[in-house]
């Protein structure tokens, strides 16, 4: 089974205007509203390529009882923890006329450390060795910046296998409980690193470092550029098919619900990179926060080259 873990979710509402004027009235010409958060977002893909997961992580007030009646609606299993507040919402304004994007980001509620505590014991009770636990996003108020560490040990006590998409300090201190799995884009690479990576031996560098630190796999999004991917001693460049961009929102978590779907199933790293590659693609086909189309995903998977690196 594979298990998602977002630790601060949200409520995504996308708001279409033709153009944003600050300081005055604007009139809204379309308007969506999504359960969201990181580990959210891959149990929705997950679901739409046809897997299975079970969705974890703190919710609060109103918001969160919508998340949890979303994700039953779509059929995804959840073992969300009620905490006291309400859940964010982030906002985002997609201006029409310039292609353009405004993200507005709530914090979220604060988290006490029994809450913590609480989700840790629910997650040891369900896991199985050979479970695949992905830990994704941002952490909320009262959460220390060690906490998918703490998740990662737990989990990998138990034998199963993680996966880790974070940025900046969460990031780091996960790398050094070595996940199975990290999926930074290139600027997070690059803060995770402390030094710049752009070329395209810069970053296999800077993956095979981190392998030798303990992740065994690296796969580092580049946006339209596709990904590069290394691990078991051999590292592949994944080529995207030609699109016309809708909104880049939510790429990289169908990125890390089709690596972790074809990695949990045993289809190895090669045939994960195509799959999340062509998720990615199809999830840049939608507008706003909405996620990947399986239709558009099967269309798009043969056309996504994956080529063997030195």
């Amino acid at each position: 089974m594979i298990f998602t873990v977002t630790l601060n979710p949200a409520v995504d509402r996308v708001v279409a205007v033709d153009e944003l004027v600050i300081g005055d009235a604007n009139r809204v010409k379309q308007a969506r509203t999504d359960p969201s958060g990181k580990g959210v977002n891959v149990s929705r893909v997950i679901r739409e390529l046809g897997g299975e997961s079970v969705a974890m992580g703190f919710v609060a007030g109103s918001l969160g009882r919508f998340i949890e009646a979303s994700l039953n609606e779509l059929g995804i299993r959840d073992d969300l923890l009620h905490v006291p507040g309400q859940t964010r919402t982030n906002l985002a304004i997609v201006e029409e006329k310039h292609h353009r994007h405004t993200i507005i980001n709530e914090p979220g509620p604060p988290i006490e450390p029994r809450h913590f505590a609480e989700l840790k014991a629910r997650l040891r009770r369900q896991l199985r060795p050979r479970d695949w636990v992905v830990m994704a996003g941002s952490l909320p108020p009262g959460i220390p910046t060690t906490a998918y560490a703490e998740l990662i040990d737990l989990a990998r006590a138990i034998g199963c296998e993680t996966v880790l998409d974070a940025d900046g300090e969460v990031l780091a201190r996960g790398v050094e409980s070595r996940p199975t799995l990290i999926k930074p884009n290139l600027r997070e690479l690059q803060r995770l690193m402390r030094r710049r990576v752009q070329a395209d031996d810069e970053v296999l560098a800077a993956a095979t470092e981190l392998r030798a630190r303990g992740t065994l796999n690296v796969v580092v999004s580049l946006g339209a550029a596709g990904a590069i991917a290394i691990g078991d001693d051999e590292a592949w460049r994944a080529i995207p098919p030609r699109i016309i961009e809708v909104s880049a929102l939510g790429a990289g978590d169908a990125m890390v619900a089709g690596l972790t779907l074809c990695l949990s199933r045993g289809e190895g790293l090669m045939a994960g990179l195509q799959l999340g590659t062509a998720a990615g693609a199809a999830t840049a086909l939608t507008p706003g926060t909405e996620l990947c189309h399986r239709e558009d995903v099967d269309r798009l998977l043969p056309e996504v080259r994956v080529e063997r690196l030195r």
